[in-house]
């Protein structure tokens, strides 16, 4: 596969230089290895779960350290418990120097727990995701429509459509059978964790409901609810959180759940082309939880401070998509699957901005040219957006 620049390889290099040890945490197959690799070329490179690696490492992991520790990557690192206190010593003898071990892992919570405990200060953490639009088509010249079809993953973008489909069938049968297992214990067959899979899909981009789902999947809403934690745990979904502020009205409060690649959605929901895409029922649920993964992205990317996000709903129908909180105050955003915009389609956008006293509100589109629809919203298309 063709080599990429990563977006987050300038952060990469800023972090070796704060830090003794930096961790790049994502779901599998979203290019960690390739992109430590590509960024840190000169460097030693372990596999924890290649198992003459691992005897290499845990066999005498002190020594180890002493040989290989410096400009060191560690894949898979959770797999050896062992490691982090050793990690912690280690770093701990020369805590001036920077840069000297980067660690790779799949596993938020086992990675993150352990090196908590052991290497509090010392530690960096980078989240590398499936690639971006313009990641993807630096690899792939493609249009927008295609992206948000077939996902971010990297090896699927290269394939045809029954390829992919068998990549990303391969892809569930990992999580259920090896991830799931591995933390939930979970009594729910394969073909059954796939069903529940499945039902989640449908609930994407909308107000989750775990007890809806739980009855009629015929399991307790808190399996559902825990299922679900560990998708998040894993980076396939995200929630978002609805927003709170005394504005006297009634809020919607519970949150809302999206699938972070849509080509894994669409997976799950049986949509597989062009066509399929343009006349699903889930379009705009798709097209919003798309627009919003890319735009976390971006202001991630770009942002040096804390960034919250959330969306806005009240129990009128009043909304809005994505609010996002950053040193600059709330950005607000409505996003659309249509060609056109005109007010009457954003009274409630218009409404919801009114109430938050937001002077001003984008609106994202599949049109053709930016334009500003009055003084307190401008139109975005979602190709300048990218």
């Amino acid at each position: 596969m063709p080599l990429v620049k990563r977006i987050i390889s300038g952060k990469l290099a800023e972090y070796l230089k704060l830090f003794p040890v930096v961790v790049i945490v994502g779901p599998r197959q979203s290019g960690k290895t390739t992109f430590a690799k590509m960024e840190l070329s000169e460097w030693r490179y372990f596999d924890m779960e290649k198992p003459s690696d691992y005897g290499r490492v845990s066999a005498d992991i002190e020594f180890f350290l002493r040989e290989y520790g410096e400009h060191c990557i560690i894949d898979e690192a959770q797999t050896l418990p062992e490691l982090f206190p050793a990690l912690r010593s280690y770093v701990d003898r020369k805590r001036s120097w920077k840069g000297r071990i980067v660690l790779l892992g799949s596993v938020n919570p086992l990675l993150v727990k352990k090196i908590s405990e052991t290497l509090a200060g010392r530690v960096g953490f980078i989240e590398i995701q499936p690639f971006s639009y313009s990641e993807a088509n630096a690899l792939k010249k493609m249009k927008v429509e295609k992206f948000w079809l077939t996902g971010g993953y990297p090896e699927p973008l290269l394939r045809n459509e029954n390829d992919r489909i068998i990549w990303m069938e391969q892809y569930v049968k990992t999580f259920v059978e090896r991830d799931v297992f591995a933390l939930l214990k979970t009594s729910l067959s394969s073909q059954q964790q796939i069903r529940l899979l499945t039902m989640i899909a449908h609930f994407h981009g909308r107000l989750w409901n775990a007890s809806r789902t739980a009855s009629a999947f015929g399991v307790s809403y808190h399996t559902v609810n825990r299922y679900v934690e560990l998708m998040e745990t894993y980076f396939l979904i995200d929630r978002v959180v609805p927003y709170y502020q005394n504005v006297g009205k009634r809020l919607i409060k519970s949150h809302k759940i999206y699938f972070r690649d849509t080509g894994l959605l669409h997976y799950l929901l049986n949509i597989s082309s062009i066509e399929a895409l343009r006349t699903s029922p889930y379009r705009g649920v798709s097209f919003e939880g798309f627009v919003i993964e890319q735009l976390k992205r971006k202001y991630m990317q770009e942002s040096s401070g804390r960034t919250g996000f959330s969306f806005y709903r009240t129990s009128q129908g009043d909304e809005i998509d994505l609010l996002v909180h950053d040193r600059q105050g709330l950005h607000a955003y409505e996003i659309k699957t249509s060609t056109t915009i005109d007010l009457e389609d954003l009274k409630g956008f218009k409404r919801s901005l009114e109430q938050l006293q937001l002077r001003k509100g984008t609106v994202v589109y599949f049109g053709r040219e930016d334009f500003q629809l009055d003084r307190q919203i401008e139109v975005k298309t979602i190709n300048n957006l990218l």
